[in-house]
């Protein structure tokens, strides 16, 4: 049922100019992107990453629309219907820093980087973006033996992308037999923002906020190991940092996580805000919100409107909130 008002939320988008599907209230719209860059980025093959151009434009639109708010606007608002958005970014990557944060600053455009601690200052890489370097020199210089191997493993061919963390180990065997060094790749690209680039970004008036430690997939380790990330990764934050809100955004999604770990976070004083990546939704907790993935196939304002008029399509059945 859910896939069929999808399929019928894109064929009602095209039809429906913006300013129609914004007459109506909708929770604060909280876009996210992962990085922006004019350059092709190796290690980036699972996100559909805009350039600069691209981006500026998505930014206008935003502002077109909708009012920017900070972090701190979250902690007490009941907004609905205000038009607001906060615009947040996940992974910590060094684009962030180098790319991303003068064009907001240009723009006026407060915003949030939700950084992996076990990665920042280049300790260690994403095993997403692990899977991306094996891919990418496959595709340049096939190579039979790690094509089987990974196949053995299920992971021929564009499946690489779907590897997990509990696979990074056939990934490294994989790069080892391509010749890939992973430490070297940190060493020289220093894909991640560093400790000194976040106290910039804070100190620009940025917030900084976590995004567990080694990005697991949550919903595949159990809830012990689900609040030792989000412990760790917090402990980190304030230990460098000390921001002014305690915010921890779920990698990859919040769905698989309970309601009891939802609530521990809050009670436990761990975090002040979480976040999940359901869309443009609302939310059963007061203190964790629902962002909107950006970086979709497809064009930018059909998947926007096609978002939009699933929520609206939702909202009138009254199944608009995400209960955990």
């Amino acid at each position: 049922m859910r896939k069929f008002t999808r399929e019928v939320s894109k064929q009602l988008g095209r039809l429906i100019s913006f300013q129609s599907l914004l007459k109506y209230p909708i929770p604060v719209f909280q876009p996210f992107y992962h990085v922006v860059s004019d350059e092709n980025l190796p290690h980036i093959l699972n996100y559909n990453y805009r350039n600069t151009s691209q981006f500026e434009k998505e930014l206008d639109f935003y502002l077109e629309h909708f009012k920017p708010v900070t972090l701190d606007f979250l902690l007490t608002t009941t907004d609905t219907g205000n038009k607001t958005f906060h615009l947040s970014f996940d992974d910590g990557l060094k684009e962030c820093a180098e790319v991303i944060a003068p064009i907001l600053l240009k723009k006026g455009i407060p915003a949030t980087f939700f950084v992996n601690t076990g990665f920042a200052d280049n300790k260690a890489l994403f095993h997403k973006y692990k899977a991306s370097l094996v891919l990418n020199h496959l595709k340049s210089s096939p190579d039979y033996k790690v094509e089987h191997f990974l196949k053995s493993h299920k992971l021929d061919g564009e499946k690489v992308l779907k590897a997990t963390i509990g696979q990074q180990e056939l990934l490294n065997t994989a790069a080892s037999m391509l010749g890939i060094d992973f430490n070297d790749f940190l060493k020289t690209q220093k894909p991640y923002l560093t400790t000194e680039q976040l106290l910039n970004l804070q100190n620009l008036g940025f917030t900084i906020g976590t995004h567990s430690s080694s990005h697991p997939e949550f919903w595949k380790i159990p809830e012990p190991e689900q609040m030792q990330e989000i412990r760790k990764s917090m402990e980190w934050l304030v230990k460098k940092l000390n921001p002014s809100v305690k915010a921890f955004s779920f990698p990859f999604t919040d769905s698989g996580v309970s309601l009891k770990v939802l609530k521990a976070i809050k009670e436990e004083n761990i975090c002040d805000l979480t976040f999940g990546t359901a869309g443009i939704k609302h939310d059963s907790l007061s203190h964790h919100f629902q962002r909107y993935p950006v970086e979709q196939p497809g064009n930018f304002g059909q998947n926007l409107k096609a978002e939009l008029v699933y929520y609206f399509m939702r909202d009138k059945t009254g199944k608009s909130t995400v209960i955990h």
